[in-house]
């Protein structure tokens, strides 16, 4: 049996005992109407979901360590609903309105496996991949709710885990070549189209932006950049340096000219949440707080949803939103 350590974030299981509040913005942050969505004792994070204010996802940490997906039918209600119950590890769930169903990465006794769930029901659990000896992270929906595509292999940078399958680099420095895999639901056909990590269709589902492990400029650590390539693989462009810092959580705009995602830069601790052209142009960063701002969605009515621990103390994530300025 593999032996897991989850972290999430650094620190996140061992919650900071330091008394310090995290201020709710800083000057020089590039957005509107800052939003805390929820509110709760649990740590909630990884929000998905909550185009035009409605069916909002995301998982809590239990008391006991575990995590279950909840769901907020009505943003900016306080009414939350519970969908999945249970001493599980659920992460990273993912709702499609075109089904309404929400898929997640669940560990599933030896390894985590990929299942989705009606989101009106919330009990008729589906499994989509079943590997005793591979893990799959990461789900994400096609627009029309047919298509799954999700990562195979090492666990990725937001997770701490001992024994990661990797594949050595120059001077042993450990860099990841985890497999993107497209599972569809009709035709029940499994096919692997690349390598890469936390892979998101965009809205017409020909393109799929991705992570891509590397070295540092020094070579001597590993990073994450942004890729985009088409749906069966072919054309892959990096649109984010190696140099930039650790990038992650990639996420498109509605209309596919831009993505979205988390950064870590070297001379900064937490990460911040930046927009790029999907030529690799025009980078801006929106948020500079001093905590963690990180698994942003662009919904389509241009809400930047996230996990933050702003406003709170280390730690202590809530799901937060801002307005895009125009």
């Amino acid at each position: 049996m593999k032996r897991l350590i989850f972290c999430v974030l650094p620190g996140f299981f061992i919650l900071a005992c330091s008394p310090k509040m995290y201020e709710k913005t800083s000057d020089g942050e590039s957005f509107e109407t800052l939003t805390q969505i929820s509110d709760s004792e649990k740590p909630s994070l990884y929000p998905n979901g909550g185009d035009l204010g409605e069916n909002l996802v995301y998982v809590s940490r239990e008391e006991d360590a575990s995590y279950n997906i909840y769901m907020k039918e009505k943003v900016l209600t306080k009414a939350v609903i519970q969908k999945t119950a249970g001493k599980n590890i659920i992460l990273n769930p993912a709702y499609c309105s075109a089904n309404n169903r929400i898929v997640f990465q669940t560990f599933d006794k030896t390894n985590f496996d990929i299942y989705y769930i009606d989101a009106a029901k919330g009990k008729a659990i589906t499994q989509v991949t079943n590997t005793d000896d591979e893990d799959e992270y990461n789900p994400s929906w096609s627009s029309d709710g047919n298509l799954i595509i999700f990562e195979r292999g090492a666990t990725p940078k937001t997770y701490a885990v001992i024994n990661q399958r990797t594949s050595k680099a120059a001077g042993g420095v450990s860099v990841k070549k985890n497999q993107i895999w497209i599972k569809d639901l009709k035709t029940k056909e499994l096919k692997m189209i690349g390598e890469g990590s936390f892979p998101k269709f965009s809205a017409d589902s020909k393109n799929i932006v991705f992570v891509k492990y590397d070295l540092d400029k020094s070579r001597s650590k590993e990073t994450g950049t942004i890729w985009i390539m088409s749906t069966e693989g072919d054309s892959p462009r990096q649109i984010t340096d190696v140099n930039l810092g650790y990038a992650t959580n990639p996420n498109w705009s509605p209309d596919g000219k831009n993505v979205i995602f988390q950064l870590t830069k070297k001379n900064k601790q937490d990460s911040d949440i930046y927009v790029v052209d999907t030529n690799g142009e025009n980078l801006r960063q929106y948020t500079l707080n001093k905590s963690s701002d990180f698994a942003p969605y662009w919904s389509v009515d241009d809400y930047i949803y996230f996990s933050s621990d702003r406003g709170a103390k280390v730690s202590k994530y809530q799901i937060w939103r801002f307005k895009m300025k125009k």
